[in-house]
């Protein structure tokens, strides 16, 4: 056999599932209370029907990441515009099997020092790595980025955030921000401590606009020219663009937004493969497309659909009107990430 067809023979794959911003708003923690519970206890909130759905995808990879987007703040929980969300949603999405939390977001210093030494406590316990926010500036040394092996292969996670709604990082606390000498040393470390695969994971662009900015674009290619195998971004609360390696933005997963576009987001499964000489590369990928189906659209609680499993079962939909706005949207919205 020829070197060729040693280097490009598939021994193996893997595939990690990214799904977009988890949110927390204030109708969220309404329907999620359990009645007749404490509001100040996490463990009164029950969130076990945001993952029903869409539990076959998560099973199915080898690890799945999302996007934390609150802070783990403890008591009184709220939503908008300063998030506090019970720990029960982490927990529940752990159970789920959702194995990496993306923490460098605008929202993650909501409720300051407090907010963030809570947050860093209960992700903790929960026990599901974390990344993009440290305890301080020797965490932020050893952990950025954060490396895991799947299979025998090291994979690099960059993850960053435009900014933090204004509210200064409190000392020692950390938060990777979209600078550019900041995020090229972390890919360079990656590169240093020999990882095979280097996934950036900005929080950026711009709200609600379906379209990637010339910002966004300029930042792609300055990623992926530094070394990043593949850019997955998150913040507009819209899709964007999917033009692999680069998915603009994957939208929602789960919120209470209703307004345009906002309802419908993406679960992104990225294929990697490994050659017979070691040799590993991103080989492909998929866009699911997924429905926040508020309560009161498919059933009583918040819950997440993969939309072409519930193109043609509109007769199982508490709401036709929530059912007809999700193939309008799909329908609308498909080129942009269906080539």
């Amino acid at each position: 056999m020829s070197i060729t067809t040693l280097l490009l023979t598939v021994v193996d794959t893997l595939s990690i599932l990214f799904m977009g911003d988890v949110m927390q708003h204030s109708r969220q923690l309404q329907s999620a209370h359990i009645p007749g519970t404490d509001t100040l206890v996490a463990s009164s909130y029950d969130y076990s029907s945001y993952f029903t759905h869409i539990r076959p995808y998560i099973d199915s990879a080898d690890l799945t990441v999302a996007n934390m987007e609150f802070c783990l703040g403890g008591p009184p929980y709220t939503g908008y515009p300063s998030f506090s969300a019970p720990e029960s949603i982490a927990e529940e999405a752990a159970e789920a099997g959702i194995g990496l939390f993306l923490c460098a977001n605008n929202h993650i210093c909501d409720r300051g020092r407090r907010g963030l030494a809570s947050s860093f406590e209960k992700y903790s316990e929960i026990g599901v790595p974390i990344t993009g926010i440290y305890r301080d500036s020797l965490s932020w040394m050893n952990d950025n980025p954060l490396i895991t092996v799947i299979k025998g292969i090291k994979i690099a996670f960059v993850n960053f955030t435009y900014g933090t709604n204004g509210v200064r990082v409190p000392a020692p606390y950390i938060v990777n921000m979209m600078d550019r000498h900041s995020v090229r040393e972390a890919i360079e470390r990656a590169r240093e401590a020999e990882a095979d695969i280097i996934i950036a994971l900005p929080h950026w662009g711009e709200e609600y606009c379906t379209q990637a900015s010339e910002s966004q674009r300029e930042w792609a290619e300055f990623l992926i020219g530094c070394g990043a195998d593949a850019v997955i971004g998150s913040h507009p609360h819209v899709v964007q663009e999917v033009e692999l390696p680069v998915v603009y933005s994957l939208g929602n997963f789960v919120s209470n937004m209703s307004r345009k576009d906002t309802e419908l987001g993406l679960m992104f499964r990225i294929d990697i493969a490994v050659t017979a000489l070691g040799w590993t590369f991103i080989a492909g990928g998929e866009a699911i497309p997924v429905w926040c189906s508020r309560g009161g659209g498919y059933q009583e609680e918040f819950t997440v659909l993969p939309v072409r499993e519930f193109l043609n079962r509109g007769d199982e939909f508490m709401s036709r009107h929530n059912y007809q706005k999700m193939k309008d949207t799909y329908n609308r919205l498909k080129p942009l990430f269906e080539k």
